[in-house]
Parts: C-alpha cells; structure tokens; sequence
C-alpha cells in the first residue's frame, strides 16, 4: 500500500504535426525534467494525456516506451480503460508485462453498466493482474464508484486504490474512511485532501508545476501546514482557473497551454481539441505568475 504515494503526474502526451502525432523525444524530455522535479510517479496514457483521442497503437506505444525510459526512477501507473472486460484484461495485462507498477481503469462509459457490472468488471480484471489496481470514478463520464460499491471492491485482492475526480468533497472524504489507498484527482482540492488522509494526488497540473506540488506534499508530510498553506495561496489562483474558468476552456487544453508556457513543449492538443487562443494564454500566464519556481513566460 506504501506504493503509490505522493505527487503523480497525470502526463501530457506531446504532439507535433498539428497535433497528429506523438512526438517520443519530447515525451522522453518531459519524463526526465518531471523526475529532476522530484515527482513521486508518472500516470502513462492519463486523461490529461489525451487518452480518449489517442488510438491503441498509441496507447501500448506510451506505455512501453514510458515504463522503458523512465527505468525505475519512480513509480509509474499505465491507464488500461477500455469498454469491455475481456479488452481491458489484455491492455492491463500487457502494460503489467511491460512493467508498470499499477495500472488505472475507469468502469465502463457511453453506456455503463450496473453497479454489479462495475464490481464484476474490476473483479475479473483482478483476477488476472497481479500488480495494483487505481479504480477511477469519474461519475461525469462513466458509471460512478459509490462508497457501498468502494467498500465491497477494496476487499478484492489487487483493488488496492481509488482516484477519485468526481469533485465532491464529502464523497473524497468517505472513500478515505472506508480505507484503501485514495488518490485524489481535483487539483483544487490538493492540500485538503492530502490533509484529509489521501495517500496522495494525480495531477495535471504537475505537467507545468512540479516543483511546487511536489513542495507541497513535503511540506504537509513534514507537518509545516504554515508554510504549506502559504505555497498554496500562490498555487490556488491557476488550479482554480484551471478546473472553473469564464472561457469555458477545458482542462486538457489549458494544461497544455500552461505547460508550452513555462517553456516545457508539449505541441498542441489533437481536435477536436482546439489550441488556446492568445488571450487565452495571458489569462494563464497571469494565474500562473504566483508561481514560485514556475511563473508562466511567454
């Protein structure tokens, strides 16, 4: 259970060709700076890394070349969702025999299925995977993981860890109770909820910030909570824009933009995805300005 702790980079996955194609020396080069950053672990084929619109060709390829390049230095979760059982029992166990050190599924999406079918899916998985296991409930974009249906799955051998991004607080601090390792994945929440028991975070924001979150962690980990909540206070103006903005821009696209910011390239994002507009990007780097160490720069 010591495992996954700690600050976990949700991943972008760097493009170029308009967004086409994935570009291996910058993934590489993002790898290795968020490491030099102190980062805790790396999550491989994240949401933030656009996982919805990459194909499996390309899915398998950051997996592989993700567990191969970053060779130990930390701890790595490869995302393994896919809608049916017997398609995400092949993914995990690749990305098991690849090496990653867990893997991350949501339950099935579009159209989900029941709360006996969400514990039937993890159950059978499980059975197979012998590495740890990060349910995800999203319950915006796929069959929600309730406390009930929690407690019964982290009874599962390997079901060891939950992220949850479902953005509600009260839900976060009942899946901390009920035991398991919880890793939250609201950036917003991040000192709350690491001073509420979570184990952790899975953090988009880490892609542009590292520094900082890692910082934060520590802090909290050594019972600094002033100078925790400080950093915070220069941290919370992006996280806050990011997760809640009046342009109606979404998370990927942001941290993306925020990210090529602080002169970290990771290209574009792929359509329907579209690019941050200039006055977008001001937006950004002034939320961004607080930081520390990572101050956006155009």
């Amino acid at each position: 259970m010591s495992l996954l702790k700690g600050i976990f980079g949700a991943m972008c996955t760097p493009l170029k060709d308009n967004g086409e194609i994935i570009d291996l020396d910058s993934y590489y080069l993002h790898i290795d700076e968020l490491i030099e950053a102190g980062i805790h672990g790396l999550v491989l084929c994240s949401g933030t890394g656009e996982y919805a619109y990459l194909n499996d060709e390309e899915k398998s390829t950051l997996i592989r070349e993700g567990v191969k390049h970053i060779d130990g230095r930390c701890p790595t979760i490869a995302q393994t969702t896919f809608l049916s059982t017997s398609d995400c029992i092949i993914k995990a166990k690749i990305a098991e025999d690849e090496g990653a050190s867990a893997i991350m599924v949501m339950p099935s999406f579009l159209e989900p299925p029941t709360e006996e079918g969400v514990l039937r899916h993890y159950e059978k998985i499980a059975d197979v995977v012998k590495i740890p296991i990060v349910m995800y409930n999203v319950p915006q974009q796929a069959a929600p993981i309730s406390e009930e249906l929690y407690r019964k799955l982290i009874k599962i051998k390997n079901l060891d860890y939950i992220k949850d991004s479902s953005g509600d607080f009260l839900s976060l601090q009942k899946f901390i109770q009920s035991g398991g390792g919880v890793l939250s994945g609201v950036d917003s929440f991040m000192p709350y909820a690491l001073l509420n028991g979570c184990a952790g975070m899975i953090c988009g924001t880490a892609n542009f910030m590292p520094h900082e979150c890692v910082n934060l962690y520590n802090l909290i980990e050594e019972k600094k909570f002033k100078e925790a909540i400080k950093l915070w206070k220069l941290m919370e103006p992006i996280c806050l824009w990011l997760w809640r903005n009046a342009q109606n821009i979404d998370f990927i696209t942001a941290v993306k933009a925020a990210t090529n910011l602080t002169g970290r390239k990771v290209g574009l994002p792929r359509k329907p995805l579209l690019e941050a507009p200039d006055h977008i990007k001001e937006e950004l780097s002034e939320a961004m300005s607080s930081l520390p160490i990572n101050g956006g720069k155009k």
